[in-house]
């Protein structure tokens, strides 16, 4: 399944009533999303007892069953907060049956969160009525931007596939992109093909993450994939091609970034080998762009905490000090 914006946070979520924490629909908050609103969270320090927290409750609850990860967009100024995203079926119920804690690795960075849902119990994923925010007691002072909720199962071809179908339609009025076009389909239409996809080396190493009270989980670092792709404007006449085109290469020079499920992905121009794209075909006038996206290659598994302890003395002493009397 390729990833479907949850919340944009055009709209805030609501704050518990302590009255520690407030939140904004805000421009500065804003990440990727192509609406440019964020939620900005200004939270005041609090006492032992409170624990602050921000939620949604969803009106027609969210059916994951078939949904791998839930991302997000996080930016905090300090690492001293322990957020936890939790999730439960609804607003009543005593607590919420599942959380992952959101830790914050650079102050005043934007940082993405990949909160897998394997471990979620079935009955709660597949209706699940409530997100909540929240930081244990005692809530620190803090400022952060939230954005982009998005909800999927990473499939590198698929979900690249879906950004440059949504990139590339309608950058010019009525005139729509297709990987494969409908075979009643008339031009003006922008073609998509597939030119190349080469797997590189996997690098190797583990990636630790999806941190709860008990542990953590650990998966094989992604490999990336190298994707190449033809795009040609299909038209009538000359003067459609040269609109399309242009409209094209200009929109993917301004940003060549692309969110293929919340993770910014960049598209490049390149100029194939004249044996891989053949001989000229003329009115055609392609395009050549390319982009490296990570896939997975192996399965996320428990990753318990080592239990703390204690040196007592220097390393190596076997026998106890003795103190003369």
């Amino acid at each position: 399944m390729a990833g479907r914006l949850i919340d944009d946070f055009t709209v805030p979520w609501q704050p518990d009533a302590s009255g520690l924490w407030t939140v904004a629909a805000d421009s500065a908050a804003a990440c990727l999303g192509l609406d440019g609103t964020g939620m900005a969270l200004t939270a005041r320090a609090g006492t032992a007892s409170q624990s602050p927290y921000v939620q949604r409750v969803f009106g027609r609850a969210l059916d994951l069953v078939d949904t791998d990860e839930l991302r997000l967009w996080l930016r905090v100024t300090t690492t001293e907060p322990h957020l936890v995203l939790e999730a439960g079926p609804d607003s009543t119920a005593a607590g919420a049956s599942w959380h992952r804690r959101l830790s914050v690795e650079q102050p005043d960075t934007w940082e993405l969160h990949r909160l897998w849902l394997g471990d979620m119990p079935t009955a709660l994923r597949r209706a699940v009525g409530l997100l909540r925010l929240r930081c244990p007691a005692p809530a620190p002072a803090f400022r952060a931007a939230v954005d982009d909720l998005a909800a999927g199962t990473p499939e590198a071809l698929r979900d690249v596939g879906a950004a440059l179908l949504g990139r590339l339609a309608e950058l010019v009025t009525d005139v729509p992109a297709y990987f494969d076009v409908p075979p009643e389909r008339r031009p003006p239409y922008v073609l998509i093909s597939p030119l190349a996809v080469l797997p590189l080396p996997a690098p190797g190493g583990t990636v630790v993450d999806n941190e709860t009270a008990d542990g953590a989980y650990v998966r094989p670092r992604p490999r990336q994939l190298r994707l190449d792709y033809r795009i040609e404007a299909v038209a009538a006449s000359h003067a459609e091609r040269a609109e399309i085109t242009e409209a094209i290469t200009a929109d993917l020079a301004r940003d060549p970034r692309m969110p293929v499920f919340g993770e910014p992905l960049t598209l490049l121009p390149f100029e194939p080998d004249p044996l891989v794209t053949g001989p000229y075909r003329p009115p055609a006038t392609p395009l050549y762009y390319r982009l490296h996206a990570p896939q997975e290659i192996g399965q996320r598994r428990p990753y318990g905490f080592a239990a703390p302890f204690l040196l007592t003395g220097p390393p190596g002493r076997t026998q106890p000090e003795v103190t003369p009397s």
